[in-house]
């Protein structure tokens, strides 16, 4: 009993100190091999989001009629009857009179007190033909007024997470202080693209009907300015979309009067989607923002670059990029150290995922550099553990972009080595300055134990002594004096 006892306060003293130590315890940009003509460049491939081409993708530029991108936006979100006619007044086209730069602007012969022409009608004209005159009549039957629109518009820039736009006007006509970067007309475009379906059905019609007025008893087609669109030198299959903008020259105001005897030759812009099979039989889509290509040519003569930009990156996209496996699930990419481990002291640790990424052909998966990090807090892998447990990342990197961060895990169990673990347990215990003093206090326990033990059992020999002695006595006095009576 005393062993069983003692053996107990030992294992008291293991699982104490246990329990007091357990207290304490999605972008990579690709450089084009061809000259791009215009000044901002932002390329993304839709089904994956990732940026393929960024040139001066941050820097201020006009937009030109790609200002429309974001009136049509705002008025599809604040439309509520497509098919409701709209009020024609004089303040439509006031706005086009005074300013140099805003006379003789792109339209749809839409007239001052026409009572036939519907929301529809003002939201196809603005982008299909570019009607200036349609962005002013949304404005002011929406907004009550051009500059309350405008509010809106920049309001909505910034909630959008516009960070280089400013919009002054609703058609895009040149005012110095109406300004956007191609990566903010990317995230405009694609705001309007994934929030509103409509959107694209409209951009990408080649023509529309306009209703009856007095220039046009029997109503009117308009068609599209974008020629990528449309038969012709420039037509590219399965673009849809978006907006051109174009200027080719604009004035400047100094010393209180418009320059008009010094014009300053202007850019074009342009903003187009387009789906097509890449050189692997994958079906690709793409959209591309340019701003800022020159207007004329060499000679004087309009460039069409911002359509020719658009063709060659197309072309390079859909011949030189294919959908690449970089990484696979289940590959091990590296091992761990395992602590405690029964007959083991690494593990494979391997991706959590496949990843596939964009790459050129002429690339392969070992351009993407890998960089390992393994979690310290997670790493040597403490047995017993299931597989899948996350002891670190892969971070896939391309030319010092990062492409993806990729959790790293074990890809066996670990069971643990039950010896070894309370090997262990019982060195960590001893260890404990808590342990000594535990020992000392049993050791004391132990001690007053046993002379509590011996105490008590000189105390019975010692009382089983006298009751002899007592009856002892008793008997030699009965033999004296015999029986009383």
């Amino acid at each position: 009993m005393r062993k069983v006892k003692i053996f107990s306060i030992f294992m008291s003293i293991i699982l104490l100190c246990s329990t007091f130590g357990a207290g304490l315890s999605a972008s990579a940009a690709f450089t084009p091999k061809f000259e791009l003509h215009s000044e901002g460049v932002y390329m993304v491939n839709l089904d994956t989001d990732i940026v393929i081409v960024s040139k001066n993708a941050d820097k201020k530029l006009c937009p030109a009629s790609t200002t429309k991108i974001m009136t049509a936006l705002v008025a599809l979100e604040n439309i509520k009857d497509f098919n409701k006619t709209v009020e024609i007044t004089y303040d439509v086209t006031n706005d086009f009179y005074g300013d140099p730069n805003y006379t003789d602007p792109s339209n749809a012969e839409i007239e001052v007190g026409q009572t036939n022409v519907t929301y529809w009608d003002c939201l196809y004209s603005l982008m299909v033909c570019s009607a200036c005159e349609s962005a002013n009549i949304l404005a002011i039957n929406i907004a009550g007024s051009i500059p309350a629109f405008v509010d809106m518009m920049n309001a909505k820039a910034a909630e959008i997470g516009c960070t280089n736009t400013h919009f002054a006007n609703t058609h895009g006509l040149y005012n110095k202080d109406n300004y956007t970067s191609a990566k903010d007309l990317y995230l405009i475009t694609r705001y309007a693209m994934d929030n509103y379906p409509g959107f694209m059905t409209i951009c990408s019609s080649t023509s529309y009907e306009m209703p009856a007025n007095s220039k046009h008893p029997d109503g009117y087609s308009i068609y599209t300015t974008n020629k990528l669109m449309t038969e012709g030198n420039f037509y590219y299959e399965g673009v849809r979309g978006v907006k051109t903008g174009s200027i080719y020259e604009y004035f400047e105001y100094k010393n209180g009067e418009w320059d008009t005897a010094n014009p300053i030759k202007g850019s074009m812009a342009l903003v187009s989607t387009c789906t097509n099979k890449g050189s692997d039989g994958r079906g690709y889509n793409y959209l591309i923002v340019t701003l800022g290509a020159p207007y004329y040519d060499e000679n004087g003569d309009r460039s069409n670059y911002s359509f020719k930009d658009h063709i060659a990156l197309y072309d390079w996209a859909y011949s030189e990029f294919v959908y690449t496996n970089v990484v696979k699930a289940n590959e091990q990419v590296t091992q761990a150290e395992v602590y405690q481990g029964k007959g083991v002291d690494k593990v494979g640790v391997c991706a959590s995922e496949d990843y596939y990424t964009l790459l050129e052909k002429s690339l392969n998966k070992t351009t993407v550099s890998k960089e390992i990090k393994l979690y310290d807090d997670a790493v040597p892998v403490q047995a017993p553990q299931n597989k899948g447990f996350t002891v670190g990342e892969l971070e896939l990197k391309l030319n010092d972009e990062t492409l993806a961060t990729i959790p790293l895990v074990t890809e066996s169990n670990i069971e643990i080595d039950v010896t070894e673990f309370y090997t262990e347990k019982i060195k960590q215990v001893i260890a404990d300055p808590l342990f000594s003093w535990i020992v000392a206090l049993s050791a004391i326990e132990i001690v007053l134990l046993i002379v509590t033990h011996y105490m008590k059992a000189a105390y019975r020999k010692k009382v089983a002594q006298m009751n002899h002695r007592r009856k002892l006595n008793m008997s030699s006095q009965t033999k004296k004096g015999g029986r009383r009576y």
